[in-house]
C-alpha cells in the first residue's frame, strides 16, 4: 500500500524531456494511482548525483548513464540504484557557435580546418560526462579528426548556462538538451549542426532513477510511479500532449521558459527529434544499458576491461517495466 504520509522526493533538470514526469504530476496521473509526488526542480546533474547518493531524493529524472555511475561510485560516494522505465530517446544536438558558421564552417572536416588556422583550442560545453550529450559529441568530432585534448577541450555546465556562456564567447559549441539548442538558433548566437537523431538514432536519453532501497521497501509506489510516467510519455507523443507540455513546461517552476520557444522545439516539423513512447523507447534494455557502458569505456570514464557490482543487469531492469505494463492492463 501507498505510504500516504511519507511523500515521494523526485528531483528533475529543467529540460523539455522531464515533461512525462511533469504531466504525470500536473494531470493529476500520480493522484490517481494514490500517490504523494513531490517534485525538486535541480540546477544541473551534479545535484541530482550528489542528492540520490546521499538519501534526499527518492527517485529523479536523470541521465541514463547516472544508474551505473551512482551504483559504481563513479565520482560519488556509492549507492545502488536501479530504472525501470526510459523516459526518452533523441533530444540533443550538436550546435556551434555563430562566430565559427560565419568563418564557412560546415561540419566537423571545416571545423578542423578553422581550428587550426585559429591555431587555438577549441571549447565545448557538456551537461555531465556520463552522457549521452559527450557520447555523441565525442562521436561527431572524430568525423572530422578532432580530439580532445588536441584541438578541444570539453567543459562541464549546467545546460540552462550553455546559451549564455556561448554567447559571451566562453564556449565555441556545446552538446545538450532541449530547449537550448533551439533557443540558441532562435537568438541566433548557434546554428544546430547535428542531432542525436543523426548520431546514434533510438540511443537512450534519461532514465527514470531511483534507489534500490525505494525500489525494494516501497516495490507498489515504484511500480505505480512507472505506470504514471508511461501514460504520460504516451501522452508526450501526440500532438495535443505536446501542446500541452509547451504550456506547462513554460511555467516558473517548471523550465520558467518561452512557450513558443517549447512549442518550436516539440513542433511537428521534425516530430523524431523527440521520442516519448513507441518503438520500445521505455524500456530499459540490456542494449541499451550494453551501449551506454561501452561508450564510457570508449571515452575512458571506466577502465575496458573492469567490472562492477551491481551488474549492468541489476540497475537496467526491464523486467520491472514489463511487470508495471501488466498490472497497468485490466483483469
Amino acid at each position: 500500500m501507498p505510504h500516504l504520509n511519507v511523500p515521494i522526493k523526485i528531483g528533475f533538470v529543467p529540460l523539455i524531456d522531464c515533461a512525462p514526469l511533469v504531466l504525470a504530476k500536473e494531470l493529476g496521473y500520480f493522484e490517481e494511482r494514490g500517490l504523494q509526488v513531490q517534485l525538486v526542480r535541480e540546477p544541473g546533474w551534479a545535484s541530482v548525483r550528489d542528492k540520490i547518493a546521499y538519501g534526499e531524493l527518492d527517485a529523479a529524472h536523470a541521465l541514463a548513464g547516472l544508474c551505473f555511475a551512482i551504483s559504481w561510485g563513479q565520482g560519488v560516494v556509492a549507492r545502488p540504484c536501479l530504472t525501470g522505465l526510459l523516459f526518452n530517446s533523441h533530444g540533443d544536438a550538436v550546435t556551434l557557435a555563430s562566430k565559427i558558421i560565419d568563418a564557412g564552417v560546415k561540419d566537423a572536416t571545416t571545423l578542423k580546418n578553422y581550428a587550426e588556422t585559429e591555431r587555438r583550442r577549441l571549447t565545448f560545453g557538456v551537461p555531465h560526462l556520463i552522457s549521452s550529450h559527450h557520447f555523441l559529441l565525442l562521436q561527431w568530432l572524430r568525423s572530422g579528426d578532432l580530439v580532445p585534448g588536441r584541438e578541444v577541450e570539453l567543459v562541464v555546465l549546467p545546460p540552462s548556462q550553455m546559451n549564455a556562456c556561448l554567447e559571451e564567447r566562453f564556449l565555441d559549441g556545446f552538446c545538450v538538451g532541449e530547449p537550448f539548442n533551439t533557443k540558441a538558433s532562435v537568438n541566433g548566437s548557434g546554428t544546430v549542426m547535428a542531432t542525436s537523431v543523426d548520431l546514434v538514432p533510438m540511443h537512450p536519453e534519461k532514465a527514470f532513477l531511483v534507489t534500490r532501497d525505494f525500489a525494494e521497501k516501497r516495490s507498489e509506489e515504484h511500480l505505480a510511479l512507472i505506470q504514471a510516467i508511461t501514460q504520460a510519455c504516451k501522452l508526450c507523443d501526440t500532438p495535443d500532449g505536446r501542446q500541452q507540455a509547451a504550456r506547462i513546461l513554460s511555467q516558473r517552476a517548471y523550465l520558467d521558459c518561452d512557450e513558443d520557444l517549447l512549442r518550436a522545439s516539440l513542433g511537428a516539423d521534425r516530430p523524431e527529434f523527440h521520442v516519448f513512447h513507441g518503438h520500445e523507447v521505455n524500456a530499459p534494455s540490456k542494449d541499451k544499458a550494453n551501449w551506454l557502458v561501452t561508450q564510457m569505456r570508449l571515452s575512458q570514464l571506466i577502465d575496458k576491461n573492469q567490472r562492477f557490482s551491481p551488474a549492468v543487469d541489476e540497475i537496467f531492469r526491464e523486467d520491472i517495466y514489463q511487470e508495471s505494463i501488466r498490472e497497468s492492463v485490466p483483469a
